[in-house]
């Protein structure tokens, strides 16, 4: 195989994929409505804390100033997430590059990173996944430059990176461990003796200190958190985990990961890098063990194949096809009829629908209500997506806020009337909820009119009287973590 030796500066083409697909991302912003999770960044936007149960502060933070730009706005709270996926194209260039691909291999490795078809999905909502993916890019871009240069100050750079992303999301940790795993089994001691990588340490905990300081004074919650996740969806992360990777980068590209595999273990110009080769195994290894989702792994299988053509190139038919494919199912670029046939390839785009629905819905049971109940009645969900769509569609609806005792929401507010009357939405009428009311009565059944199967499709709306004991008594009990 040809030795790689150019490594031109990315030119004006890689600029205008990144800025083409940021315009995309704005133009279909408005497209459906909100997902669960961007409800939820709103009004955890509303409570800002250097951290919450689930996550750290900053993709609630960004959600606050852009409602505070533009309130109610989903092209201005999804314009970060755009611009971060910007980002992650410039990077994919960029790690291309520093393997020595020429510019039109550059330019490859730009648009097959902004077709992909995770990068797109992650792109559209505002999500901890989308700067997650930013981070990641940009610390193997850095990861990539230092391999090939040896200039270990570019370590602070890794730092200063990944210090940031442990504001967005934790994530970034196994990332760290994958890639220090790779310079240790090739030995790369020239670069983990070095003083530049301790400084990095240090600057990541200073960076990351005041949501790991939150942590620690709430008993490290998002421990018990990534517990909860492991043991509800842990066996089928493990049994999706290598499938997904196929499907994620999109099938026409195995060619290419097989490729970068290959060069990054047997080609001379490919043999600096190597450690990216190790810690691709080792973060999927990782990631297995703990029942991680299988997305967590996929910027390094990524990173593989980006090697593969820079190594090689890749044929622009495929990323054509690739493009085709991924665009309908990652973007709402299709009418919603066609969400029922889209969401079994992408189940986030279900959760971009039927939230006014479900708002009128229970709109409708709180009014049917006496109005002596009616004036002092709780909202409350088994849910913070549903809790969410209240508290944004609900004042226009003349409904109370939501509670609901789901991960963060169940600290936001707490109900604290012990007489009144409780709509609840997601409970069964056998559930925890009712055992703490002398009666809890199904009266309505949630149904978006859509056709489209989401979380809350199908599930019961209950009304509850009779509050045995106190709110502060109950309220533990009910509190839940998934």
């Amino acid at each position: 195989m040809a030795t790689i030796v150019d490594r031109r500066t990315p030119t004006l083409a890689v600029a205008v994929v990144a800025a083409a697909t940021a315009a995309l991302l704005v133009v279909v912003a408005p497209r459906y409505g909100w997902h669960r999770d961007e409800m939820y960044f709103l009004e955890a936007g509303q409570h800002l804390a250097w951290g919450y149960v689930d996550q750290p502060p900053l993709t609630p933070f960004i959600a606050r100033l852009a409602d505070t730009v533009a309130p109610g706005s989903l092209v201005a709270l999804r314009l970060m997430s755009a611009l971060a996926t910007a980002g992650t194209v410039i990077a994919g260039a960029l790690f291309v590059r520093e393997l020595g691909g020429d510019r039109h291999r550059q330019l490859l490795g730009a648009v097959v990173v902004a077709t992909g078809g995770f990068t797109l999905g992650v792109g559209h909502l505002l999500s901890t996944g989308t700067f997650d993916l930013l981070a990641w890019s940009l610390v193997l871009w850095l990861m990539a430059r230092l391999l090939r240069t040896g200039e270990t100050r570019t370590w602070v750079a890794i730092g200063a990176v990944a210090g940031v992303s442990m504001l967005n999301k934790n994530l970034i940790v196994l990332l760290g461990l994958a890639l220090l795993a790779g310079l240790v089994a090739e030995r790369r001691w020239d670069l983990l003796r070095s003083w530049w990588l301790a400084g990095a340490g240090v600057l990541v905990l200073a960076l990351a200190a005041p949501t790991l300081v939150w942590q620690a004074r709430n008993g490290w919650p998002q421990f018990e958190m990534a517990q909860a996740l492991s043991d509800r969806l842990g066996a089928e992360n493990r049994i999706t985990l290598l499938p997904l990777q196929i499907l994620l980068l999109g099938p026409l590209f195995v060619p290419a990961l097989l490729r970068g595999t290959r060069w990054l273990a047997t080609d001379g110009a490919g043999r600096v890098f190597r450690p990216l080769l190790w810690a691709w195994p080792t973060a999927l290894a990782l990631t297995f063990a703990t029942g991680g989702r299988p997305y967590y792994a996929l910027p390094l299988t990524v990173a593989v194949a980006l090697a593969g053509i820079a190594a090689t190139g890749v044929r622009w038919s495929a990323v054509a096809i690739n493009a085709v494919v991924a665009l309908p199912i990652a973007l709402p670029l299709l009418p919603v009829s066609t969400v029922p046939a889209t969401a079994l390839a992408n189940e986030a785009v279900a959760e971009t629908t039927g939230w006014p629905q479900l708002v009128d819905h229970i709109g409708g049971v709180v009014a049917s209500l006496p109005i002596d109940e009616r004036d002092r009645v709780i909202v409350l969900t088994a849910s913070y997506g549903e809790a969410g769509a209240i508290d944004l569609f609900g004042p226009a609806r003349g409904l109370p806020p939501a509670y609901s005792p789901h991960n963060a929401y169940a600290d936001f507010r707490r109900p604290s009337d012990d007489d009144a009357t409780v709509v609840a939405v997601r409970f069964r009428p056998d559930g925890t909820l009712a055992r703490h009311f002398d009666a809890c009565t199904q009266v309505a059944t949630v149904d978006n009119g859509l056709g489209i199967d989401t979380e809350v499709q199908g599930q019961p709306i209950l009304i509850c009287r009779g509050l045995h004991g106190t709110w502060p008594e109950v309220w533990d009990d009910l509190r839940s973590l998934s």
